[in-house]
């Protein structure tokens, strides 16, 4: 789910999945998703030593699992691959 930016309001986005949970990000105008300062220091922080530690840091606080389990949802067309959703419950 989304929000858009609006004059002096920074937008939001909001993904769900079963096995992540919910992430939430705020976004500018054109969509991209805004890192605080203080998330981009505590990841540099973390993963000082650590190249690959850090951009694990960098990719939860970017939302990148998310994207990557709900990229199938976003396109729709002929010929595009179809992934079924089953009520649990």
């Amino acid at each position: 789910m989304t929000e858009e930016a609006s004059a002096g309001v920074d937008g939001g986005r909001w993904s769900h999945t079963p096995e992540l949970g919910i992430f939430h990000a705020v976004t500018d105008v054109h969509g991209n998703v805004m890192v605080p300062e203080d998330r981009i220091r505590a990841a540099m922080e973390i993963g000082h030593a650590d190249p690959l530690l850090m951009q694990r840091e960098l990719d939860l606080a970017l939302g990148r699992a998310w994207d990557d389990e709900l990229e199938p949802f976003r396109y729709a067309g002929d010929g595009a691959p179809v992934r079924w959703l089953h009520r649990v419950g």
